[in-house]
C-alpha cells in the first residue's frame, strides 16, 4: 500500500513539473532543455526574473558619465515593451524581427567580423564571428580575438538570436541605462552575477529588442558600434 501511494504521488508530481515546464516554454520558438528551467526555477526564488528588476537602472553607474551613445541617436521607443520570457534563455515572445530584417543583421555581422576559428589574431581591431559560448541554445556571436579565458564568454562581446531578433551585448553603463530608460532593451536576469569567483557577468549586459524594419536596424547598427567601442577600450584599460 505504501508504495502504491508513494507511486500516485510521483506520478503527481511528474505531472505538475511537466504542466509547470510547459508553461515555462510556451510561446519560445526553441525547446530549451530541463536544466535551463530547472536553472530558472532558481532565477524565479531569487527574485532575478522580474520585469521590475531587469529594468531597474538605479546601479548602472560608470566613473565617467560619457558612454557611447547620445540621445540624439536613440529616440524613444513609440510602442510598448514586447512580452518577455526573463529567464534562461532569455527570449522576446513577441514583436520578432521579421526574417529580411534578420537576414540584413545576419549579413551585417558578417561584414564586419572573420570567423573565429582558434580565436589568435596578430591584429587585435579585428572581429571575430563564431557560436556563442554565453548562449546554451545557439546563437550567432561577435568576440574580441586574444581574449583572457577569464573574461565572460572568451571575449564574447555580443549575439544575435536568430529566433526573434532580439540581441544581447555588453555596454558601456552610460549607453545600457540610456536603452534602457528609452524602452529598447533590458538587462540580463543574471546581470552582476560572479561565478565561482572566476567571471563575472557585467551589470551593463543588457538584451536590445529585435528591430521591426529599417530604421530601427540603422539605430541597432549604431548601437552595435557602441558595443564595439566600449570593449575594445575596456581592454586597452585593463592592460
Amino acid at each position: 500500500m505504501f508504495i502504491l501511494i508513494t507511486f500516485i504521488i510521483l506520478i503527481i508530481l511528474l505531472v505538475l513539473l511537466h504542466q509547470n515546464y510547459n508553461k515555462y516554454a510556451h510561446g519560445l520558438r526553441e525547446r530549451p532543455s530541463y536544466f535551463l528551467w530547472l536553472c530558472t526555477r532558481f532565477l524565479d526564488y531569487k527574485g532575478w526574473t522580474t520585469e521590475q528588476y531587469c529594468l531597474n537602472t538605479n546601479d548602472l553607474k560608470s566613473t565617467d558619465q560619457s558612454g557611447y551613445l547620445t540621445d540624439k541617436d536613440i529616440p524613444t521607443r513609440n510602442q510598448s515593451r514586447p512580452k518577455m520570457l526573463r529567464a534562461l534563455p532569455h527570449r522576446q515572445l513577441t514583436q520578432h524581427a521579421p526574417d529580411d530584417i534578420m537576414y540584413e543583421m545576419h549579413k551585417h555581422m558578417e561584414s564586419i567580423s572573420i570567423p573565429k576559428y582558434g580565436g589568435q589574431t596578430i591584429n587585435n581591431e579585428l572581429l571575430l564571428r563564431g557560436s556563442s559560448i554565453n548562449e546554451y541554445t545557439g546563437a550567432d556571436a561577435l568576440f574580441l580575438p586574444n581574449a583572457d579565458e577569464k573574461t565572460l564568454g572568451h571575449g564574447e562581446l555580443a549575439h544575435l538570436h536568430s529566433n526573434d531578433g532580439s540581441f544581447h551585448m555588453i555596454l558601456h553603463p552610460s549607453d545600457a541605462k540610456l536603452l534602457i530608460d528609452k524602452q529598447w532593451a533590458e538587462r540580463f536576469p543574471l546581470h552582476g552575477v560572479n561565478f565561482l569567483n572566476r567571471i563575472q557577468v557585467p551589470e551593463s549586459f543588457i538584451l536590445l529588442y529585435a528591430p521591426q524594419n529599417e530604421n530601427e536596424v540603422k539605430m541597432w547598427k549604431t548601437i552595435l558600434n557602441a558595443a564595439i567601442d566600449y570593449n575594445r577600450d575596456m581592454r586597452k584599460h585593463k592592460h
